[in-house]
């Protein structure tokens, strides 16, 4: 008899970001869909945390986004709309 044996492939994990680059004007960011805007207005809020980083003499450098930070302010902000539809009597999905 033929039988097919099932074999347990481990996934590959993709490796955990803790920065990445903002994206190109016009373009999204590929974590979370947010614009390069949206980026720099969320940070001269205090909401989310950039970082600069230029070799030492160099004119221009890279602005990186924190992930984690990024990831913070969605979870608060998701939070803040389920309370306020809580209080206001809507139900919540």
């Amino acid at each position: 008899m033929n039988s097919i044996t099932s074999l347990h492939v481990p996934s590959v994990a993709s490796p955990r970001v803790e920065f990445f680059r903002l994206p190109a004007p016009g373009k999204r960011d590929p974590f979370f869909g947010l614009s390069r805007g949206w980026f720099y207005k969320a940070a001269s809020l205090g909401e989310i945390k950039m970082v600069s980083v230029r070799q030492r003499n160099a004119l221009r450098g890279v602005r990186l986004v924190v992930y984690d930070s990024v990831a913070d302010y969605i979870r608060r902000a998701g939070n803040l709309a389920s309370a306020a539809a809580q209080s206001d009597g809507l139900p919540t999905p």
